[in-house]
């Protein structure tokens, strides 16, 4: 007698199936995917066009999504992975994951140290200028960090040391000789790796 087993593919997030299938094609790929083969050539599909595979979001806002992208030099993707930038408050919601790869990769203290608020509204003025978020203050990073439950006490002092970031009349905003550091800093977010300061940018890192 020979028992035939019936195989299903279930994708769960902590314990709760969000999607299952029990067609073969889809779990073989998914198998071969796992022992390192090219989904693509398994399923016999054609990459991407860049923002296909973000089609799902609005058209306002994946133009936004993709003109940061196109910034920062990075895909679209990976800019959504690291902070999905959205149309509604607080605008930017980080990643746990990014933020603590972030953080190893910078330091805590000293000409390379980035602050956490100085972070998170950098991220967020950035977006903002795709969207034409007419106002960004302490607190609206303050609620960028709420977002994975981050603080910093030193916020105010940060964001006056930070070379890129600018105060004037009770709202922040990008330095326009020093946005260059913003987009280095933002990128290295989004692809969990250190800021490539160059030798003038150490110098005019922020203190923490």
């Amino acid at each position: 007698m020979v028992i035939k087993a019936r195989l299903k593919l279930v994708l769960t997030a902590d314990n709760v199936v969000v999607a299952e299938s029990d067609d073969p094609t889809i779990w073989q790929a998914a198998f071969q995917a796992i022992q390192g083969a090219n989904v693509e050539q398994v399923l016999g599909a054609k990459p991407l066009n860049q923002g296909e595979d973000i089609a799902w979001i609005p058209e306002e806002e994946r133009t936004a999504i993709l003109a940061l992208a196109s910034d920062l030099g990075i895909e679209p993707q990976a800019l959504l992975s690291a902070c999905h930038p959205r149309m509604i408050a607080p605008y930017i919601f980080l990643n746990k994951r990014y933020w603590e790869a972030f953080k190893h990769q910078t330091a805590e203290r000293g000409r390379t140290a980035v602050s956490n608020a100085v972070l998170a509204i950098t991220l967020l003025l950035l977006w903002g200028e795709k969207i034409n978020l007419e106002r960004v203050a302490l607190r609206d990073g303050m609620a960028v960090l709420k977002t994975i439950s981050a603080r910093d006490e030193h916020a105010s002092r940060a964001v006056e040391n930070c070379p890129w970031l600018q105060k004037t009349m009770g709202r922040i905003v990008l330095n326009p000789e020093k946005i260059s550091r913003a987009i280095t800093v933002a990128q290295a977010f989004c692809t969990q790796t250190a800021p490539e300061w160059e030798d003038e940018e150490q110098e005019d890192a922020p203190d923490s």
